[in-house]
């Protein structure tokens, strides 16, 4: 069964005022919030691919069952998910020398269920996103903003190849990824948006880095031929993920 289905576009902008801010915040809690249960725990944080925020409640997807959640969440789906109240989460315990356990955290749109957010850092391989070349460089242009104002992004090192700059944006734009080639031997990685699929030298880098054996870079691409994770938006607004099997509205 997938964990993460076919979607329609909602081509209406991101609200920008207190509800947008309001699930930012609330977001960001719930993952302190489970950081913290896990370390009082002695417990790792799972490997979550994907968060829906809910209107009172918010659930985690897994990507690999587990079903011993520490207190205040409750396991479903023979562990593949995680669910707690958003009540609890307001009132639980956060311990702030925890680092954010997910801060590649993307808003990808609404299901039925609520707001649904992507952990980018759980793809294995290059995340592709294809289709309607306006569409598709919209979604990940999008993503590229969130990653430099979401709080539980805070830190990290976000770079942009070949997108025009725009000053919603916070990180660093080049136009080829060898501008920047000393800053992809920091041990602490970050992420790459690709506005086109990487070529020559830019490649080499690309798969140089998705080959170490401790993943320290997350590489996002436009029309790229092989991806691991791929999103498909068409003409027609409709977007193949691969990963759900709810119907998703998505906002660029």
């Amino acid at each position: 069964m997938s964990w993460l289905g076919r979607a329609t576009v909602d081509r209406r902008p991101a609200d920008q005022g207190g509800h947008e801010r309001s699930g930012a915040w609330t977001v960001d809690r719930a993952v302190r919030v489970l950081a913290t249960g896990c370390a009082e725990a002695q417990r790792p944080v799972p490997a979550v691919g994907a968060l829906v925020l809910g209107p009172e409640s918010l659930s985690l997807r897994l990507t690999t069952p587990d079903e011993t959640p520490p207190p205040g969440w409750t396991a479903e789906r023979h562990g593949r998910g995680w669910r707690t109240t958003l009540r609890w989460v307001a009132g639980a315990a956060v311990d702030e020398r925890l680092p954010d356990p997910f801060p590649l955290l993307v808003s990808l749109g609404v299901i039925d269920e609520g707001r649904l957010l992507l952990n980018l850092g759980q793809a294995a391989g290059i995340i592709g996103v294809q289709g309607d070349t306006e569409l598709a460089r919209g979604l990940v242009r999008s993503w590229s903003r969130r990653l430099t104002t979401s709080p539980w992004s805070a830190g990290t090192r976000v770079i942009r190849v070949g997108f025009a700059p725009d000053p919603d944006f916070a990180g660093v734009d080049v136009s080829r990824l060898v501008e920047v080639a000393p800053v992809l031997d920091d041990p602490a990685g970050g992420i790459l948006l690709f506005a086109d699929r990487p070529a020559g030298r830019d490649q080499y880098q690309v798969d140089r880095l998705l080959a170490e054996p401790v993943r320290r870079w997350t590489v996002v691409a436009v029309d790229v031929d092989a991806a691991t994770w791929r999103f498909t938006v068409g003409v027609d607004g409709a977007v193949d993920t691969g990963l759900f099997t709810e119907p998703v509205r998505l906002r660029s």
